[in-house]
């Protein structure tokens, strides 16, 4: 990802929702019941699934959707639907959080029309990502985080409006990279949705959670919202956001991702903003006092740029850095603050 982070992010000004939001409010009156009956001859051995090169689309979808689920989440007042995809070993799902948002309960339906109990393992309501883990195994798909270009094929496979229409396939090609968006919440506050990918395959509520897979069978991104106002206009969130603490998750059960208590956006971002960014990197806007970040003196307005030695370009790097260490690790933070270098040595802590 090191060099689609470091172009230029362009600010849209787009009336986007999160699929949730439009599910819940659209009017939708769908009680389509799913068919589990007549089991498909889906093989759904867990294992990892690898796609060979020049398949047409139609067999590289045959190939991927067992990895491929759809979601029914139980609330107090109702259901939510959306979708999920395995990318690791142990039936370890990737979502999107607001899909499973105050659930009671979680169920997830297979590609060859059989059901599980899934429990919530790990969420994160700023990046919009989730992970669930499958009572039973599954088959799970191989990630592409580096080779994402404009024009490329991408595929979109999930369960759109009701869980009647799970394992939908549109297609399209990547529209954009590095996609920012505010969206408001119902509270007045701003979240950021950063490096997000652009596409025009279709996506509409319940798609949320689901993958955005190339053309070689590869999951490149999670589906999250789209532009409610136009067509052919949806955003994923690239699958780096995500990988990283699946992979931590699968190998350590139990694993509680560290906390800084900080709200960045990208240094390119930032300066489409009118904000002072004198060096690449993730520009803070707020800092909890009470957290890591505040008690180490971390302030609104630094810039962090390297972590050890790793160069910082965006958010989403500074996150990708932090679930690769456990609480209790100690990191050495570089920052720009008004253009004075500084070090901050923290150990990193929890919520």
């Amino acid at each position: 990802m090191g060099t689609i982070q470091k172009k230029v992010t362009k600010t849209l000004f787009l009336c986007v929702f999160f699929a949730l939001f439009a599910l819940l409010t659209c009017g939708c009156s769908l009680n389509f019941t799913p068919n589990i009956t007549g089991a498909e001859n889906i093989n759904m051995t867990p294992r990892l699934i690898s796609v060979a090169e020049g398949l047409s689309t139609s067999e590289v979808i045959s190939s991927v959707k067992s990895a491929i689920v759809g979601i029914k989440s139980s609330l107090s007042n109702g259901y939510a639907v959306g979708s999920g995809v395995a990318i690791n070993d142990g039936g370890y799902i990737l979502t999107n959080q607001h899909v499973i948002a105050n659930s009671k309960k979680i169920t997830i339906y297979f590609a060859d029309k059989t059901t599980a109990s899934a429990s919530l393992v790990w969420q994160d309501s700023s990046v919009d990502l989730a992970v669930i883990k499958s009572s039973t195994n599954m088959p799970y798909l191989e990630c592409e985080t580096s080779n994402v270009q404009v024009g490329h094929d991408v595929l979109a496979i999930g369960t759109p409006l009701s869980l009647a229409f799970q394992h939908t396939v549109t297609k399209g090609i990547v529209s954009a990279l590095d996609r920012t968006l505010e969206i408001q919440n119902s509270d007045g506050s701003i979240t950021y949705m950063q490096n997000l990918i652009q596409h025009d395959a279709s996506i509409n509520p319940g798609n949320s959670g689901g993958p955005l897979i190339n053309s070689s069978g590869k999951v490149i991104g999670i589906n999250t919202l789209k532009a409610t106002d136009a067509e052919g206009i949806g955003f994923a969130i690239p699958i780096s956001a995500g990988q990283s603490i699946v992979n931590r998750l699968s190998a350590n059960n139990g694993y509680t991702a560290p906390y800084m208590g900080i709200v960045a956006i990208s240094s390119d971002y930032a300066r489409s903003k009118n904000f002072q960014v004198t060096t690449n990197g993730a520009y803070v806007l707020d800092v909890d006092k009470n957290s890591i970040a505040g008690l180490n003196g971390l302030m609104a307005g630094d810039i962090i740029y390297q972590i050890d030695d790793t160069k910082i370009y965006s958010y989403l790097d500074l996150r990708n850095i932090l679930y690769s260490h456990s609480i209790g690790d100690q990191i050495t933070i570089y920052v720009n603050r008004a253009s004075d270098l500084l070090q901050f040595a923290i150990t990193l802590g929890e919520r």
